[in-house]
């Protein structure tokens, strides 16, 4: 599947559910949630044509105004985006999802970030949080889309280890129409559930002659926005 699907599925099925997502996850939910968080108009289509064709329709959502492009906006309410806390997406779904046990909480990691701090496993399978998806997107990559360096360990079985820590249950998707087949069922599931999505790379930017653009320091602030912004949507929560 691409990442396109891999996201779209979420953000079409997702609900009144909390989402923490990594770095990569954050930029393609940007594009196709925009501020308004309706994904509904994105077409999850795989391969390299579906990826051009979702994000390409995820930009005409912005450039007629139904979902303004959100690489400098807050994400949509019940989103927060753990960046640049890389390696923290795990633990700040597991401290969300014991706050509100009554509403389902999905975590958007990503495979560098999960190895990087690969004890949360363990720690999300001791607390038994029942009410969380845990997903890692799984391709192989960092900096994906732009140089794409190999992750240390690139045939990681994810989901096997997050059975073996003790989820009580975990499995691995590499297609797309199966994982939107399977996402209604796994969410609804007692947790805690952990789903390896083997997705495939956005192609590489980098090449002799590129410059990259200087990120915005928004990138790396807007998450102390988004945490009161979660703040103040969970206050007016009655679940």
């Amino acid at each position: 599947m691409n990442i396109v699907q891999a996201c779209g599925v979420v953000a079409k099925g997702k609900g009144n559910a909390i989402l923490v997502s990594t770095m990569l996850s954050m930029f393609i939910f940007d594009r196709i949630e925009g501020a308004d968080g309706n994904a509904s108009l994105v077409p999850t289509i795989g391969g390299m044509t579906g990826l051009v064709l979702g994000l390409g329709v995820a930009k005409a959502k912005s450039l007629v105004g139904i979902a303004p492009s959100a690489a400098a906006q807050v994400s949509a309410p019940g989103r927060i985006n753990s960046v640049p806390l890389m390696g923290g997406a795990a633990g700040l779904g597991l401290g969300l999802a014991l706050a509100k046990p009554k509403r389902k909480v999905i975590v958007m990691d990503g495979d560098a970030s999960l190895l990087m701090e690969l004890g949360s496993l363990a720690t999300v399978a001791a607390q038994k949080p029942t009410n969380l998806l845990h997903c890692v997107v799984h391709n192989g990559t960092q900096f994906t889309g732009l140089d794409n360096m190999e992750i240390p360990v690139a045939d990681f079985r994810f989901s096997k280890v997050a059975g073996e820590a003790g989820y009580k249950h975990s499995e691995r998707i590499s297609d797309g129409a199966q994982w939107a087949e399977r996402f209604p069922a796994l969410l609804a599931m007692e947790g805690p559930v952990f789903v390896e999505l083997m997705v495939e790379p956005v192609p590489r930017q980098t090449k002799d002659g590129f410059e990259h653009e200087e990120m915005p320091d928004r990138q790396f602030t807007r998450m102390a926005e988004e945490a009161l912004a979660m703040q103040a949507w969970l206050a007016l929560d009655q679940t």
